[in-house]
């Protein structure tokens, strides 16, 4: 359950516009639609969801055409970890606010809002000023009633994987409103890994078998989650917000590789490698905000972050080809990372729809890593050190922000924008201390064009600055392949120019949604894989690169052209890219971007049996990846998640689920050369193949 303040009234979900320009209409059973020219909310109330045995506002937003997706495990797993809060989208709000967080989103919330605490659902196309969303996104508003008592929800079941093992899955939460002040609390715990066989065979430039490998990944990893959150609604209007979340991951990773020789069939074992692994993480993250108005339609808006993380990690790796485990040698990993960040806004209105928007923020994010390898010789163990394996990195940055929304008519809203941001980087280590500053202008330029209450057209242009991974300055293990890759420590940030140009049609009567939109980056400074010193290789900056392609979404409401009640999406995005290859020297495509990526989520209620039943598929298509003396074809399994839910009484529901339903893997397909790519002769080809386990599970969904 998520306690927060009263309703609050539907204009402040959207950016403030003149309430005469307004225009509503019922457009099915507890559907309403309102347009003030330039953005449109339509909103689903309780009578939408009556017919149905929602527990949470999760559920409800499932049978929602246009953004059922949202929250799926399909959505936003290839997000950018971008710079700062101002440049993490959201598409979420609660009672008009987005939480602030940079370890979530704000649709992890949506299974803590119980039904009962729900007054409705909006789904908002515009510019919404509360929230940072992608241009041309739909962002659903969720409307509690803050009059309730407390309540709250449970969710306790197991999971059994195909490999064997049967485990817990619980969570539970709760909250309540005291006067102004709400507050809600919830824990859960699940497994989080994913275990699996590998196969590998090689080939010589003949494509004769030569030998392989033969791996099983006994893999165990359970996440525990705390969160709470504090809101208090003052008499003048402001909202403050605290939220809090924390996170504890340990896993044990258990590699068992064979090596042999020859065909598999009268395979001999020539070594056998078990790398045993043991990872402990913990976040903790404390943030805040507060929404002030004063004046006319004016208002300031403060938001803070302090987040933390701890990564130990230790690995041995042993010989066990023979009777008795010889210990071969191992290395351990240990990552301290903080964020802070500071963020204040001012929204001030300029006549009847006019807006102005200026703001700062200020971050300062730092990381300590250090990486140890060993050997055992004659018994002993010996230390290894290895160049640059150990940083300290420090970088303070400050943005100036500054936008203004104007609308030359009823139907267009224009707002241009433009930021400046400095930030100075501090590396300190055994071997590199490095010191350097950067300056980037960002300028942008939204337009939104309503043609109809249904109709949207949208274009967007940005300067986009990409996010540094601190970790890639140093030393890291590739555990994969059992190797090193080097750090860079001059690493610049990817910068890129980026178009886009996008569609959104809302079919009549509450029938769905279409949406379109192409998009186009020219990017300086490709972050790749790039040669680094004595022959090793590392992340790196390529030079100049293109990224373009389409996206087509669509999502039905089944009922509303006569046949089964079913709410279907469906979203493909194609796109390719171009960058010349450190290696080789030709053009190709940027590393890991996949081909594709379609993601579909159906369920089909038949109310007359209490039962929903449906599936959730996600796919991406095939990436490369490219080396001194190797390059790589990938194929990413397609998930296929089958659920079925029976309401067993009033708030008390049984879910069936299966994951990885279709058995489906992974695969590479490597070229590795004698020399180097640029040399072009080939010594073998490999053919590696992944095959993830099935979960299957059941779980009591419950609310109180």
């Amino acid at each position: 359950m998520l306690a927060l303040p009263a309703a609050i009234p539907l204009q402040a979900a959207i950016a403030q516009t003149s309430d005469q320009s307004a225009v509503e209409r019922k457009i099915a059973t507890g559907v309403t639609e309102i347009s003030d020219g330039s953005s449109t909310r339509t909103i689903y109330d309780r009578d939408f969801f009556a017919a149905y045995s929602p527990l949470h506002a999760r559920d409800m937003v499932e049978l929602i055409p246009g953004v059922a997706g949202i929250g799926a495990a399909g959505q936003n797993r290839d997000k950018e970890d971008r710079r700062g809060l101002r440049s993490n989208t959201d598409q979420v709000l609660i009672n008009g606010k987005r939480v602030t967080s940079k370890q979530g989103d704000s649709s992890s919330f949506l299974e803590k809002i119980p039904i009962t605490r729900v007054l409705r659902i909006e789904v908002i196309v515009g510019n919404v000023k509360e929230i940072d969303a992608d241009v041309g996104s739909r962002v659903i508003n969720i409307v509690t009633d803050g009059s309730s008592a407390g309540s709250g929800g449970y969710n306790v079941g197991i999971v059994h994987k195909s490999s064997g093992e049967t485990e817990p899955v619980a969570s539970f939460n709760y909250g309540a409103d005291i006067g102004a002040m709400s507050y809600s609390v919830s824990i859960e715990t699940r497994p989080n890994v994913q275990p699996s066989t590998v196969t590998e065979r090689f080939f010589d430039p003949l494509a004769l078998g030569t030998g392989g490998i033969n791996e099983i990944r006994d893999r165990q990893g359970r996440s525990y989650v705390g969160r709470g959150l504090l809101t208090y609604a003052a008499n003048s209007g402001a909202t403050y917000q605290v939220n809090t979340i924390v996170e504890h991951y340990p896993t044990n990773f258990k590699d068992t590789a064979r090596t042999f020789a020859g065909l598999p069939a009268s395979a001999v074992f020539t070594a056998a490698r078990l790398d045993h692994t043991k990872n402990k993480q913990k976040t903790y993250e404390i943030s805040g905000d507060v929404v002030y108005p004063f004046g006319s339609g004016h208002k300031f808006l403060g938001l803070a972050v302090f987040s933390n993380q701890t990564i130990n990690e230790s690995s041995d790796l042993s010989d066990v080809l023979g009777t008795a485990t010889q210990l071969l040698g191992g290395d351990s990993r240990s990552e301290k990372s903080q964020e802070r960040i500071l963020r204040g806004t001012l929204q001030l209105s300029v006549g009847e729809s006019d807006q102005f928007e200026i703001g700062v923020e200020g971050a300062r994010n730092t990381l300590d890593k250090n990486l140890d390898f060993y050997s055992i010789v004659n018994g002993q163990r010996v230390d290894t050190t290895l160049f640059n394996s150990d940083q300290v990195v420090s970088e303070d940055r400050v943005e100036v922000f500054a936008s203004y929304s104007w609308r030359p008519f009823p139907e267009m809203e224009i707002e241009p924008g433009l930021a400046a941001e400095f930030s100075w980087l501090d590396q300190v280590g055994t071997d590199v201390n490095e010191q350097r500053s950067f300056k980037f202008a960002k300028p942008s330029l939204n337009v939104y064009y309503t043609a109809s209450p249904s109709a949207q057209i949208y274009f967007n242009i940005v300067r986009d600055v990409g996010q540094l991974q601190f970790a890639d300055f140093a030393v890291t293990v590739n555990r994969e392949d059992d190797e090193i890759l080097g750090g860079n420590p001059f690493l610049v940030p990817e910068k890129s120019w980026d178009f886009t140009l996008g569609f959104d049609f809302k079919l009549p009567d509450g029938k769905g949604n279409l949406g379109l939109k192409g998009f186009y980056r020219r990017i300086s400074d490709v972050l790749d894989r790039v040669p680094l010193a004595r022959g090793t290789s590392g992340p790196g900056n390529l030079g100049s690169g293109t990224h373009y392609g389409g996206k087509a979404d669509v999502s039905l409401k089944l009922a509303k052209f006569n046949l089964i009640d079913a709410t279907v999406s469906s979203s493909f995005t194609l796109q390719d890219s171009s960058v010349h290859d450190a290696f080789s020297g030709i053009k190709r495509r940027i590393a890991k971007q996949p081909r594709y990526e379609w993601s579909s989520q159906v369920r089909h209620d038949i109310r007359a049996w209490k039962l929903s039943y449906g599936f959730e598929y996600n796919k991406d298509g095939p990436t490369i990846e490219s080396d001194v003396d190797k390059f790589d074809h990938r194929t990413s399994y397609g998930d296929m998640r089958l659920f079925a839910e029976y309401t067993l009484r009033e708030g008390l529901i049984l879910r069936t689920f299966i994951t990885n339903a279709l058995s489906s893997n992974n695969t590479r397909d490597r070229i590795r050369y004698q020399i180097s790519q640029a040399d072009g002769r080939i010594l073998q080809t490999e053919r590696r193949v992944e095959n993830p386990v099935r979960f299957l599970g059941a779980r009591l969904r419950g609310i109180f």
